[in-house]
């Protein structure tokens, strides 16, 4: 029965030629190497292929290697998205090319799932790394293993504000009919991708496994897209994200999916002018917080409508953001 559980890892590659060797060298040592492993290559104009194709050559275990090829870079989230129509795995791991493995994190995150088919995510904590070797610990959220069975439970846990729940498609395990049958896509063209792909997977998840292990190594580097995008274009596609979730809050459960979001929306609000499209994704969050349930939220974001999108309204409503997200 456990031999009939595959996996497929996805790895989109593009300009990571200092990285990809390192990231690949954590994927050929794993302890539990039954799995396939494919590489989208997104058009990477550098010799991050060519580094690839070699290793896979000299490669002699038992992980098949497949490489899939893009005629033109179309980014990230078209990447994993062609990785993850050709996988064949009953479960995906999406992996970025510039980060790494612990030697048994498909161990780790495999063995829920062994114990129990019905299990449709494996959550497992990470650590933060840069350049210079310097990292965060992981700001562990459950101090043991825990199991959520249940689709309100799993949303309990999900919507936690005491709880820090990753926005990031990387690190979890995650069943391959589940996305199929939802028609789960990273949107195209769209920086911080995650965040729109985390809201709309776990509104279908009914089952997941937490454990503490440490099993990925997320590299920040300062010349990634995200990083290296300025100011005006990042606020854009922070508040695109916004838009997008305000639009598709869950019914009967859209005040606590903008209380979750709502601090992210209201920071980068306050940093743009007023345009009609905000304003309309602010009376979006406005609806879906309850006076009785979330008053103090509510009462924010009606300052943050009120305010002047300027220094000293910026400052007046970190001073009032202060005292309603500590509660």
């Amino acid at each position: 029965m456990k031999e009939d559980i595959s996996i497929s890892i996805v790895i989109p590659v593009y300009k990571v030629a200092p990285y990809v060797e390192r990231c690949l060298k954590t994927v050929m040592s794993q302890t539990y190497d039954r799995f396939e492993c494919i590489l989208v290559d997104d058009a990477s104009p550098d010799d991050s292929m060519e580094k690839c194709e070699k290793m896979i050559a000299g490669y002699e275990g038992n992980i098949r290697f497949r490489i899939l090829r893009h005629a033109q870079n179309r980014g990230l989230s078209a990447a994993r998205n062609t990785g993850t129509d050709a996988a064949t795995g009953d479960y995906i791991l999406y992996v970025d090319s510039d980060d790494m493995l612990t030697d048994d994190c498909v161990e780790n995150l495999m063995a829920p799932v062994l114990a129990d088919r019905s299990v449709e995510m494996v959550y497992a904590a990470h650590m933060t790394f840069t350049d210079l070797l310097h990292t965060n610990m992981p700001k562990i959220f459950a101090r043991e293993k825990a199991e959520y069975k249940t689709r309100e439970e799993v949303r309990d846990f999900f919507l936690d504000r005491r709880r820090l729940f990753v926005n990031a498609a990387w690190n979890k395990l995650t069943s391959r009919e589940l996305i199929v049958k939802n028609n789960l896509r990273f949107p195209e063209g769209q920086l911080w991708e995650d965040a729109i792909w985390t809201f709309f997977e776990m509104k279908y998840v009914s089952h997941l496994v937490f454990i503490p292990h440490v099993t990925y190594f997320y590299f920040q580097r300062p010349d990634s897209i995200s990083f290296g995008t300025g100011k005006d274009m990042a606020l854009e596609h922070k508040n695109k994200i916004s838009e997008v979730i305000s639009k598709n809050f869950t019914p009967g459960d859209e005040d606590r999916e903008a209380v979750k979001y709502l601090p992210d929306f209201c920071n980068n609000f306050m940093q743009k002018p007023k345009t009609r499209a905000l304003c309309a994704t602010a009376r979006r969050f406005r609806r879906a917080l309850s006076w009785r349930r979330q008053g103090r939220e509510k009462m924010l974001l009606l300052y943050a409508c009120i305010l002047p999108h300027n220094h000293w309204g910026q400052r007046r409503f970190r001073q009032l953001a202060k005292k309603v997200w500590k509660k």
